[in-house]
This record gives structure tokens, sequence and C-alpha cells, in this order.
């Protein structure tokens, strides 16, 4: 669907906003971690990120939550914070928005991509083919923040959620 901005939110700690506009790729990312004061969400500022996006032509798209297993209650506690927030601004603001879980975006997102495995386990390492997809998709973005050269997992997932988000939703 043609629409003015799309955009994909990463939650956790190394969580991040990713808004892809109706422009050519290499120029249409505007990405920015998820603001934190600490260890805990700054409320405000996502608020503020979010109102820039008020009365535009616009869907923001994150992830649904579920049961992660081997996470920490703290860890649970904190992401469902997270999720309500973000949620909570959307409704505020009048933004619409699509909860995704992460199995259905990853699925679009990983097409044509072989299997990645954790090393010595059988599990599906996601990070690993979150970058390789992202990396045939945007090859001439810089996908961290600042001087960082390693990249950031926050914004990888935050940018294929938007384009899941233009070409989905």
């Amino acid at each position: 669907m043609s629409r003015e901005f799309n955009i994909g939110i990463d939650l956790g700690l190394r969580g991040a906003i990713s808004v892809l506009a109706d422009e050519p790729y290499t120029k249409a990312i505007a990405p920015l971690p998820m603001p934190m004061i600490g260890d805990a969400l700054d409320y405000h500022s996502l608020y503020k990120i979010l109102k820039n996006y008020e009365g535009t032509n616009c869907h923001v798209v994150f992830e649904k939550l579920g049961v992660i297993f081997g996470t920490s209650k703290a860890t649970a506690f904190s992401m469902g914070y997270q999720a309500g927030a973000v949620e909570m601004a959307c409704i505020a603001l009048k933004l619409p928005y699509t909860l995704i879980p992460p199995k259905q975006w990853q699925k679009e997102m990983f097409q044509g991509i072989p299997e990645i495995t954790k090393p010595g386990k059988s599990s599906r390492d996601t990070k690993a083919m979150a970058l390789v997809a992202v990396n045939r998709l945007f090859p001439d973005h810089h996908l961290s923040f600042g001087k960082a050269s390693k990249p950031h997992d926050g914004l990888v997932d935050s940018i294929l959620l938007a384009e899941y988000c233009k070409r989905k939703i």
C-alpha cells in the first residue's frame, strides 16, 4: 500500500524505530534508537517521536509479544510495558498501528535466505538471518548508530518491520 510513512518499532533495551518514507530506499530510512533513560523507556521522548507523524498518512508496526523462552520475569514485564506504551501513544495520536507476531514478519522478510542456525545448536538464528535480509534490501544503509561498526540488532529488525509494513499492510 502506498503511504507517506511506514514505521517499524523493535521493542527492548536495544530496540529502535525506523521510518521508511515513500522515496528511494537509501534516502528513505530515518532510524532512531529506542529512547531510554537508563534501563527504562523514556515515554515522553517516545511520544514526541511519534507525534511527528500525527496527521500524516502513516502506519506503525511493532511485534506482538509472546512468551520468549529463557527471558526473566523482569524482562517480560519491561517488554510488555514498552508495547503498551507504544500502543497507547498510537491510540492517543490516532496513528494506525498493527501488532505482528515475529514469525509472521520474519516469514515474509526471510524469503530466499538459507536457514542459519545458532552455533552448536539446531535453533534458527533469526538475528543473523535478519542481517542478511536487511543487507540484501538496503545494501548501502549504515546499520548502527553513531560511530559503532557492529550492526544494531534493534535497528536491523525495525527496518525489516517497516519494510514488512510497506509490503503487507
